[in-house]
């Protein structure tokens, strides 16, 4: 499992920055960095302080974190995009038919 890719693509997601994540998570920026540069292996705690901050629950950041050899009736491109879809269920990112994130602002309709 790569715990440094699910952390990359849970932000990217949130769309949230390495320093607010360290904030919200009391870890310090350049220890995340770390962590998605893969040069740190973070303890489950952290992990899931991690997955709290972004407020979504710890079993899809590790859905997130599975790599092919992991999975072996699954291909890497089914895992990410099940992964991506959940994430985005979670955090109530409205897409468009496209899969670009929608505007979350008023259209002015009723």
């Amino acid at each position: 499992m790569k715990y440094a890719k699910a952390v990359r693509i849970a932000r990217s997601i949130a769309d949230i920055s390495q320093g607010e994540l360290a904030d919200r998570t009391g870890l310090d920026r350049s220890y995340l960095s770390l962590i998605e540069g893969g040069k740190r292996k973070p303890t489950v705690e952290t992990l899931q302080s991690i997955s709290d901050a972004l407020e979504i629950p710890f079993p899809l950041l590790t859905l997130l974190a599975v790599e092919k050899e992991d999975s072996k009736n699954i291909n890497e491109e089914q895992v990410l995009g099940l992964a991506k879809q959940l994430t985005q269920l979670l955090l109530n990112t409205p897409k468009n038919d496209d899969g670009s994130s929608a505007d979350k602002t008023d259209s002015g309709k009723p």
